[in-house]
């Protein structure tokens, strides 16, 4: 029992050694590499998302639904506006999230540095050379400070922080709503079409299934359903996990800090604004943030 602790103990330790070497040349490979990377990366992300969501749009509007619903019915016109008020939001959400600019430079001169008596709630950031807010974090790959940073979303090409968290909710919210929409289109169309019992890969190895138009059909159908639930499940967990941050009032980059949580209502304006849930009708909808970024409420302050 005492050797099996200490193999595991000395295993965790492994571990934890190559966790941090791989975590340093990551970040010594995107300190010398970062333009590359960001004029690489970047480009090929956006590109992937909006193909994905073109193929998907035109795929289950124009070919699954005329399938599962009267293309002359009220409920086919409800579900293609429906698809297009998703696609709507999806992009108008993704590219507010873009062009929303979250940095510390984003702050009026003034607000860049601290307030009489609140120099010491600020930390020094090495890279900058400079005092920045509390809750703001450097990013190598922006190579700016970002106020209450999240992440770094690759598909959005930005960080995600204070100024566009709710955008990144906005886009997570519909990108989730839109993939369950294109899950059920599939669900049904696999139905009819008796398919969910094709949709093992094997089944293409073996010798005996029947080499015919239908089958193959089929097989499609139970794919490109099989990869439909992929597309909902992915987004839904990111989008669980968002909220779960704001409920907490943390941040994926200080998972574990609910230092700031001062009750779940207040957490939500903090995030989504005046107008809390209300944005999610539309990214276009203003709701003023009660804070520009610099200035935290602390959990035992309240």
């Amino acid at each position: 029992m005492v050797r099996f602790r200490g193999a595991l103990r000395a295993a965790c330790c492994w571990s934890r050694r190559m966790c941090f070497r791989v975590e340093e040349g990551i970040l010594r490979f995107t300190e010398k590499h970062r333009e590359k990377f960001v004029g690489l990366v970047h480009p090929f992300s956006a590109l992937f998302l909006l193909g994905l969501i073109g193929f998907l749009t035109v795929y289950e509007l124009y070919y699954v639904l005329p399938l599962i619903t009267d293309p002359q019915g009220i409920w086919h016109k409800f579900n293609w506006l429906l698809g297009i008020y998703v696609v709507f939001n999806i992009l108008g959400n993704w590219w507010l999230g873009f062009v929303r600019n979250t940095s510390v430079e984003s702050l009026p001169a003034k607000r860049q540095h601290p307030a009489v008596g609140e120099a010491h709630l600020w930390h020094y950031c090495t890279t900058c050379q400079k005092l920045v807010p509390p809750r703001s974090w450097h990013c190598r790959l922006c190579n700016l400070c970002i106020l209450k940073r999240d992440h770094h979303c690759t598909f959005t090409g930005n960080c995600i922080g204070h100024t566009n968290q709710r955008y990144f909710l906005g886009f997570l919210f519909h990108l989730t709503l839109g993939s369950g929409q294109a899950l059920v289109y599939n669900a049904l169309l696999t139905w009819e079409n008796k398919a969910f019992m094709v949709s093992d890969p094997l089944l293409l190895l073996a010798q005996d299934h029947p080499q015919d138009a239908e089958f193959e059909w089929q097989y499609t159908v139970a794919a490109i359903f099989k990869l439909s639930l992929f597309l909902f499940m992915v987004p839904l967990g990111m989008f669980a996990l968002q909220i779960l941050m704001v409920q907490r009032n943390s941040t994926c980059y200080m998972i574990l800090d609910r230092s700031y949580d001062v009750g779940w209502r207040r957490n939500f304006d903090l995030v989504l604004g005046k107008r809390r849930f209300w944005i999610f009708l539309s990214p276009t909808i203003k709701s003023p943030l009660p804070t520009d970024g610099t200035q935290w409420i602390q959990k035992y302050m309240v």
